[in-house]
């Protein structure tokens, strides 16, 4: 699913217009970038959560030219799940699993 596929989704099923759900989706998104770009962890009830993740340094070597470099230590932001998401999206499959069977 596109953005704005997801846009047009929410939109029908909220009765928002699109451009409130897009003002409000980038306004969620903003939240939680800048949050992460503050050190902090955003959690959201029943869906998961969001934090930065140290990356250690590693060497690499440019497949093309050979040369060796290294990389340095940095963040990247990760998400993990909530146990209650994990579990409707097992539901959602089994349901998905025993109608295909029938």
């Amino acid at each position: 699913m596109t953005r704005s596929q997801m846009i047009e989704t929410v939109a029908r099923k909220t009765g928002f217009t699109e451009s409130q759900v897009e003002m409000t989706m980038d306004a969620m998104f903003n939240q939680i970038a800048e949050c992460l770009c503050a050190d902090e962890k955003v959690t959201i009830a029943g869906f998961g959560r969001f934090e930065m993740r140290p990356r250690k340094p590693k060497a690499y070597t440019n497949p093309k030219t050979k040369v060796s470099s290294r990389l340095e230590s940095t963040s990247i932001p990760g998400f993990k799940a909530s146990g209650r998401f994990k579990q409707k999206l097992e539901d959602g499959r089994m349901n998905k699993t025993v109608e295909e069977t029938a």
